[in-house]
């Protein structure tokens, strides 16, 4: 399972939500995963700790409305998104420009923008069709020219689906294109195999793709470049002799084969670069192995967290330089899911995951931090467990139900304490650790977020749906102001092209841009 996308993605529940890091929109998840409707539950049990210590947790400062504004053409039509089941839908303002991607009602791939002074929007769909799960994707990013890229996930392993504006800010001109058909694999382009694509940018605005070609367990992830002046993808930058952006994670043709589940680069406080990433050697969710960590000055050269560069040719799964604790198959670590990066008060990173503790029937499954020790000894990295829970999920069986997620929100640091924010049995908990020493002060229930205006959490349909309000922020939000798309849609649902068998608004529902502050 996956779950990474441009901006921040909200699944808004009134039974579950989380008030998370710097304030921003509140969290939550669906309820369990609806493709398969009878799962065997495991036994983990996530206990509160000082629970009546809420007074720890201040109340956020509620957000307003500045503007609210519902999708609809110069015709007076209303887009529509689809709303059987979650995608991950994409905002992005852009020289005064609002644009959004998203799934219409007929799960038709479709781009739409309003300018600053326009009423109107003008839609405009691509084509592409959804054909898949809830892994699916939209992501909008634009060059240092203004022209808008568009890459969309309709289904896995698929080919490149990649749109490009040849004008700035002309919708008409998206062109359907390649980026490197020349890049072979066997003689066979690697962007007919695609999976996992995602647009971010960098130092400068340098835009980069990047995508898994394989399957689990064995694939490449490989990172382009764009060069504007050229408009044109590469492989590696002319101008400054880099060769690292072909093979970046390589675990296709190894042996054993292995796949990769990466963040994407996350500028942290110290204005650098930082990521973290397993490795799966399966099909199976049991199969995930290593957390590792790099930091990055300009998205090329890569280094430990003790300053040693890591080859920029590819990162294989034997090479332990990157290692921040060294997890073996088996041991109870999740994909990018059940693992985050965050920040201390000095900026320093802090890597919360769950893996199992203890042997045999002692065996449970428990939250683990991970921050620099300081020295250049072993991998540079402290490991602390900062829970005490009882029972194990059982990711050999693929049982991941059981809602043990942290919603990918790292640690942040509030007043002496760091702070981590996550689920266990679709129960949320704040999580407050000791920023000196790591000891658990108080693991309390998450204070459901409130700052969001009812405006936003209400739904658009009368009572009856199997359905949720969902919201994605744009990147440049703030823990004072932000943008959002709303819409609202169905459960999470993984590893199916599935027809929902639950009740659903087939009409689609609304898309509507809010401006919040506070």
């Amino acid at each position: 399972m996956r779950r990474f996308v441009r901006g921040r993605l909200r699944l808004v529940s009134s039974a579950c939500a989380l008030a998370l890091a710097g304030g921003m929109i509140a969290a939550a998840v669906a309820p369990a995963t609806a493709a398969d409707p009878t799962p065997t539950r495991s036994d983990l049990a996530c206990s509160y700790y000082r629970s009546t210590a809420a007074a720890i947790q201040a109340a956020p400062k509620p957000w307003r409305v500045t503007s609210s504004d519902v999708v609809t053409d110069a015709a007076g039509h209303q887009a529509r998104a689809w709303a059987g089941y979650a995608t991950h839908q994409a905002i992005a303002d852009h020289a005064g420009a609002t644009y959004i991607g998203y799934f219409d009602a007929n799960r038709v791939l479709t781009v739409a923008k309003r300018g600053a002074n326009e009423t109107a929007w003008t839609v405009h769909p691509l084509g592409a069709t959804l054909q898949h799960d809830s892994h699916s994707s939209v992501t909008l990013a634009f060059d240092t020219n203004g022209n808008l890229h568009v890459v969309a996930r309709i289904k896995y392993s698929d080919k490149l689906r990649y749109w490009v504006t040849t004008r700035p800010g002309d919708l008409s001109t998206l062109t359907a294109a390649s980026m490197i058909p020349s890049w072979t694999d066997n003689g066979t382009p690697f962007e007919n195999w695609v999976s996992y694509p995602e647009l971010y940018t960098g130092v400068g605005g340098q835009l980069f793709f990047r995508y898994a070609h394989g399957q689990p367990g064995a694939s490449y992830t490989i990172v382009y470049q764009f060069d504007a002046a050229k408009r044109v993808w590469e492989l590696s930058n002319p101008g400054t002799g880099y060769q690292g952006l072909a093979k970046v994670w390589a675990g296709w043709y190894t042996n054993p084969t292995w796949s990769v589940y990466p963040t994407v680069p996350q500028k942290g406080p110290d204005g650098r670069y930082h990521m973290i990433w397993t490795w799966r050697g399966d099909g199976s969710a049991d199969s995930n192995s290593q957390v590792d960590y790099a930091v990055s000055d300009d998205l090329h050269v890569w280094k430990n967290i003790k300053g040693e560069v890591i080859s920029n040719t590819s990162f294989t799964y034997n090479d332990l330089r990157p290692v921040v604790d060294n997890i073996p198959k088996g041991g109870g670590l999740l994909n990018d899911s059940g693992m985050a990066l965050g920040f201390d008060a000095s900026g320093r990173p802090v890597i919360s995951y769950f893996k199992h503790a203890g042997t045999g029937a002692d065996m449970t499954t428990q939250l683990f931090i991970a921050r620099p020790s300081g020295t250049n000894t072993g991998t540079g990295w402290t490991i602390q467990q900062v829970s005490a829970w009882t029972g194990k999920y059982d990711l050999a069986n693929n049982v991941v139900d059981a809602g043990v997620l942290n919603a990918n929100e790292g640690a942040r640091q509030v007043g002496a304490d760091l702070v981590i924010p996550y689920l266990c049995q679709q129960k949320g908990h704040t999580l407050y650790l000791d920023a000196s020493t790591g000891k658990v002060v108080a693991d309390v229930p998450a204070t459901a977020d409130t700052s969001l205006p009812a405006q936003v959490l209400s739904s658009a349909f009368a009572p009856g749906y199997f359905i949720w309000p969902q919201t994605v922020t744009t990147e440049e939000s703030t823990a004072s102001s932000t943008r959002l798309l709303k819409w609202e849609a169905g459960p999470w649902v993984v590893d199916g092209d599935i027809v929902p068998h639950w009740s659903y608004p087939v009409g689609g529902s609304p898309l509507t841009v809010y401006t919040l502050a506070r």
